[in-house]
């Protein structure tokens, strides 16, 4: 009879609860809870440090190792980049700013002394020419002969001439 014992069990847990003194069994579970959150906040708290990496495990630094030298004699530079120029700001001195369009993509902005690409910086920027320092190369670029040539943004609309047999006001 499995039915009967397990009746049994039902009825003796409902008199043990019903029997409960509440407000102790809470206060119970609250210490517990208490006592967990205590425990958990000073492992962690208190946890120590971690320390300082092995030397084998540190960084890797090492002076004086630009080898930057030694890859030009091999050929191993960095490469020429194609830049062009659509537009310009020459402030005089060593301000000034340049758009430039750096192998063949979408143009920037790049003030004098900024990188366009590691090695490749903007030297200098004049009204007619824009200086590219390239690896220690500076090379001259000059600003396009017409820049509106290129039609960018909003473009003037001259007003309608009169239909020929239309009547004048």
């Amino acid at each position: 009879m499995p039915g009967r014992g397990t009746g049994l069990r039902k009825m003796a847990f409902f008199h043990l609860m019903s029997n409960a003194d509440w407000p102790a069994v809470v206060r119970r579970a609250g210490i517990l809870a208490f006592a967990a959150g205590v425990g958990i906040w000073g492992a962690l708290l208190f946890a120590p440090a971690p320390g300082a990496l092995p030397a084998a495990l540190g960084p890797a630094t090492t002076a004086g190792s630009d080898t930057a030298a030694v890859a030009r004699w091999f050929g191993g530079g960095s490469q020429r980049l194609r830049v062009a120029v659509t537009g310009l700001i020459a402030a005089g001195g060593d301000s000034g700013a340049a758009l430039l369009a750096v192998n063949g993509g979408a143009a920037q902005a790049y003030r004098v002394g900024q990188a366009l690409a590691p090695g490749v910086t903007l030297a200098a920027v004049t009204p007619k020419a824009v200086s590219i320092d390239q690896d220690g190369v500076v090379e001259q670029l000059p600003v396009p002969a017409n820049p509106a040539a290129v039609i960018q943004g909003f473009v003037p609309v001259a007003p309608a001439a009169p239909a020929a047999g239309a009547a004048r006001p």
